[in-house]
């Protein structure tokens, strides 16, 4: 290379270095992930706790439903919890043993004294009773629910870190964050109240494997009722099932457009299992040198757990920091 080019290449670099600081250093892109738990800090009783209150007064069939065929444990600190703790994760946990001990009071002996014919659909039609309370009923009511639910027009405790012009990925049905904060670049993943056009989405994310399918429990020697009872209970977990797959590829410009993003914040969301589809689809886009900032609350043990969940969905922890939601 001659002397003249290596003058030139050298005046360009150092134009080129003039103008980057003339433009200053780079912008910063921030993504905000919104849960449930920044409605709750915005005083809305958006908990399933409230929406339990809620259904018991307007549906006791749905709520008791949800109270006897979903799961009641003890977590780690002794305290027992029921399914509305965790009510959307909880669906896939139905407890179809106990729908079959109870369909069995419909299930008499074709031999039977007292058979009747107008007996020999009762098997199905009181599985069929339980599991629409628990899908098509739940979900009806939930949207109800929501539809009921009072969104402030100002806030004592702002989130003073928002910037209206980034972009937000919405886990909430609620416009809080337009409402509050005047967010536009808003995706509200699973549905949004103020779009009548949307659907709300509410369900696990199990997906039954092939020994999984009770339908294939069924042979030639299976009574009849029997079987369709098994087939409405592979109905039940389709038709509660989230698809997340089908959600992503919906939305697949917004997740490929998060390559500028330099801060990640996630305000009340819990980085549960059910959500990690979403998680693990942000990272493949995002840069891998992101800061993400996290609230969380309670004490040191709640702290502990959303770290896990974190590390457990690939988030680097090293470039994480953690803090209450009133901090932030």
């Amino acid at each position: 290379m001659s002397s003249t080019h290596s003058i030139l290449r050298g005046s360009v670099g150092a134009l080129d270095r003039r103008l980057d600081y003339r433009r200053g250093p780079r912008a910063v892109t921030k993504l905000f992930i919104i849960g449930n738990g920044f409605d709750i800090h915005h005083g809305i009783r958006s908990r399933y706790a409230d929406f339990a209150e809620w259904l018991e007064s307007v549906d006791r069939e749905v709520h008791s439903a949800v109270e006897e065929f979903l799961p009641t444990w003890v977590d780690a600190e002794g305290n027992v919890q029921n399914a509305w703790a965790d009510l959307e994760n909880n669906l896939q946990y139905f407890d179809t043993d106990q729908l079959l001990d109870y369909g069995m009071n419909f299930l008499p002996s074709y031999g039977a004294d007292d058979w009747r014919d107008s007996g020999h659909h009762d098997f199905e039609y009181e599985l069929d009773r339980v599991i629409r309370a628990l899908s098509v009923g739940l979900h009806r009511n939930f949207v109800r629910w929501l539809g009921t639910l009072s969104i402030p027009t100002q806030t004592t405790f702002p989130v003073r870190s928002i910037a209206p012009r980034a972009k937000f990925l919405n886990f909430n049905y609620t416009p809080t964050i337009q409402t509050l904060y005047g967010a536009a670049n808003v995706l509200h993943i699973h549905g949004s109240l103020a779009d009548p056009t949307s659907q709300i989405v509410l369900g696990h994310g199990w997906t039954p494997g092939d020994d999984d399918r009770w339908e294939d429990r069924i042979d030639e020697d299976t009574d009849t009722r029997v079987a369709g009872g098994y087939r409405l209970i592979d109905d039940y977990f389709r038709e509660t099932f989230k698809p997340t797959a089908e959600i992503i590829q919906r939305n697949r410009a917004f997740f490929t457009g998060l390559g500028d993003v330099s801060e990640v914040y996630v305000f009340g969301h819990g980085l549960a299992e059910v959500d990690a589809p979403y998680f693990a689809e942000m990272l493949e886009y995002l840069p891998e040198d992101v800061d993400w900032i996290i609230s969380y609350y309670g004490g040191h043990r709640e702290r502990e757990k959303i770290e896990a969940a974190a590390i457990e969905i690939g988030i680097a922890t090293e470039r994480t920091r953690f803090a209450f939601l009133s901090d932030l």
